[in-house]
This record gives C-alpha cells, structure tokens and sequence, in this order.
C-alpha cells in the first residue's frame, strides 16, 4: 500500500511539474515578438491566399474551366504555404534557447529532460490544433465570397477541414519540435522543415518507379490531405491521422533520445 501511494504521489508530482513548466512556456512563447509574428504570417498568408484561390475559382468558372471546390477546402489548399510559418515557429521555440545559449538555465530550472519536452510538446500541440480549428473557418468566410457559387460548402465540410486542419497542425509542431531537438540549430531544422513538407514530395514526385510513388502518398503533407478532404483512396481519414502520428512519434521520440544524450 505505502508503494502505492508513493508512486500515486510521484506521478502526481510529475504533472505538476509538467503543468507548471508548459505555464512557463507559454509565457516564453507569447514573449517572443518572432514566434507571434510567424504566427500572425502564417494566419494572413492563409487568408490572403485563400481568398486568391477564390477568386481564381470564380474566374475560372466563369470562363468555362471546371473549378468548383468547396470554400474550406480552397483553405486547406493554402496550408501547403502558412503551415512553414507555424511549423517555424514550433521548432524556433526549441532552437532558439539553444542559439542564445538560455537552454542551460531552461535545464538548471527543469533538470528532467522528458518534463521540459513534453511540457513544450503540450504547448506547441494545443496551439496548432486551436489555429487549424479557428483558422479555417475565418479564411472559409472571404475565400466563399471570392469565389461565390464555386465556392459552395455544407457545414460538414467546414468541420472536416477546420479538425483535419487542427490535427495536422498539432501533429505538424511536433514533428518540427522533434526536427529542432535533433538539429538544435535554427537552420537545420528549418531547412529540415521545409524539405519534409516540400522538398521531398517534389523530389520523389520525379521518380517514375511505382514503389515511390506510392510511398509520397504517406508524406505528412499528403496524408493530411486525405484527411481533410475525407479521400477514400489511396486510404482513409483514419489510416491519414495515424500515418501523421507515426511521423510525430518517431520524430519526437528521436529528438527526446538525443536531448537525453547530449549536454545542453
């Protein structure tokens, strides 16, 4: 009973810390002018360029080319750009402390690696997930007037993408929190980034070998696509949210082993 209780008693701990720790990062977060601004780019970035698409939708229309997609897919379709400015900021978080050398006193105040990971993997995660959720929904609005009846939707569509853009968001901070624990420079792990989401569907879409092709398919950027969209091919929603955590998972857990294993 008295072991029971002690380890009741240190996983309670545990979470205190955990909780106390992603307080301090947050006011980290919002401290930093440069990680707001990313943020505040990648929000008119996705915006603006959602109601462009719009636009280019209605002309296309009208001119007699078939573009009709719904509106909060004419969003989500803008992502492939905003999501390097949320992803930036979630590895700049983590990078930044070690380029200005603050990592070490971070580590004197939280000396339990995993605790300081995971309270800043908490952080990035309900971040991404609450702009994917608030931000589709506020581009859906002058992206559907730009594009007028091509631009239709229903309201399932609106709450598939708005969740399909929040869960890849999430789960995208934490593959680019991963990426900056392994690199622990600004540089790598942007560059890191942008290969990931860009470089290698682009690289790997040259290769006419059928293997590879279909091995783009379970790239992050992909399988959120068919999340969002609801695609039964080449697999579903489901399989889509689970490829992204599996991408998350091994990134994450790489770059917490790495942490463990080197000196601040």
């Amino acid at each position: 009973m008295k072991t029971l209780d002690l380890a009741e008693s240190h996983s309670a701990h545990g979470l205190s810390v955990l909780l106390a720790t992603a307080r301090a990062e947050i006011t980290k977060f919002f401290g930093l002018r440069s990680l707001t601004g990313l943020y505040m780019v990648g929000l008119v970035v996705t915006v603006g360029l959602g109601w462009l698409l719009g636009a280019s939708a209605k002309a296309s229309g009208e001119n007699g080319i078939d573009s009709v997609m719904p509106a909060p897919l004419i969003v989500f379709a803008t992502l492939q750009f905003g999501q390097l400015f949320f992803a930036a900021a979630a590895a700049l978080h983590l990078t930044g402390e070690y380029s200005s050398g603050t990592m070490s006193s971070t580590l004197q105040a939280v000396p339990r690696r995993a605790i300081l990971a995971g309270a800043k993997a908490l952080v990035l995660g309900i971040f991404g997930f609450l702009t994917g959720l608030v931000l589709i929904p506020v581009a859906t609005i002058p992206t559907a007037l730009a594009a007028g009846r091509y631009g239709e939707f229903d309201v399932s569509e609106l709450f598939s993408a708005s969740l399909g853009a929040g869960t890849y968001l999430a789960l995208l901070s934490l593959m680019a929190l991963g990426l900056g624990l392994l690199c622990r420079n600004s540089t790598g792990a942007l560059i890191s980034l942008i290969v990931l989401v860009i470089g290698l569907p682009q690289i790997l879409g040259l290769i006419p070998i059928d293997w590879v092709q279909s091995l783009i398919q379970y790239l992050p950027t992909n399988a959120a696509t068919f999340m969002a969209t609801g695609a039964s091919e080449p697999y579903g929603p489901v399989l889509a949210v689970v490829v992204l955590a599996l991408w998350s998972v091994i990134l994450l857990g790489a770059g917490m082993l790495m942490m463990k294993k080197r000196d601040a």
